[in-house]
């Protein structure tokens, strides 16, 4: 299982001026911290950034292509990036703005010193698909028979994003001997199947 990594000290301190836990705002992708949305929009009002229109630099919405070029400004500050939204990097149906969430949140993190430290949720769907999915309202047989599904065709990145999740089953004090051997049995051969 791998190592619960720190965040760099810039994001718990802008972490804490837009007043989120690490726990509200972030989960971990092969030891990067992938920021949701949602705290960028917060990022985005606590420093006062604001943008300009933006440029499209591709537009088809027949083929659901969107690339467009955003400024943002921060004080004196600027900084701009593209977003973009292909049928090759998007799983939406709805390109205009997800290349628009993707350029906004490039261009708040580049403002606020994250770049390079962090990603956004809208950079990629698989950062999604590797976000974890809440199971504490399931009971144990319920969460075990997720377990299951789960490891019979996740991706290497779902896998280590679940793998805390794992442990915490594992460490269930109402799971029984075969529910546990079942649930080791599955995650080890999928392991083995990722070559992870």
């Amino acid at each position: 299982m791998p190592k619960e990594k720190t965040l760099p000290p810039k994001l718990l301190e802008v972490l804490k001026k837009i007043d989120m836990t690490q726990e509200q705002a972030t989960w971990d992708v092969h030891g990067t911290p992938v920021l949701l949305h949602k705290a960028c929009e917060k990022m985005a009002a606590e420093y006062n950034i604001v943008f300009d229109a933006p440029t499209m630099i591709e537009s088809d919405a027949s083929s659901k292509q969107a690339v467009m070029c955003v400024t943002g400004h921060m004080g004196d500050n600027t900084e701009w990036s593209i977003g973009e939204a292909t049928p090759y990097n998007n799983k939406n149906n709805y390109p205009y703005a997800m290349a628009e969430k993707r350029a906004k949140d490039r261009v708040i993190l580049k403002l606020v010193g994250l770049h390079g430290h962090v990603y956004s949720e809208a950079e990629a769907d698989e950062f999604n698909e590797a976000k974890p999915k809440p199971l504490m309202n399931l009971d144990t047989h319920a969460r075990v028979d997720a377990a299951l599904e789960f490891y019979k065709d996740c991706t290497g990145i779902t896998f280590v994003a679940n793998e805390k999740r794992y442990q915490n089953l594992l460490n269930s004090r109402d799971i029984n001997e075969e529910q546990y051997n079942a649930v080791v049995d599955a995650h080890d051969a999928r392991k083995v199947e990722l070559s992870l």
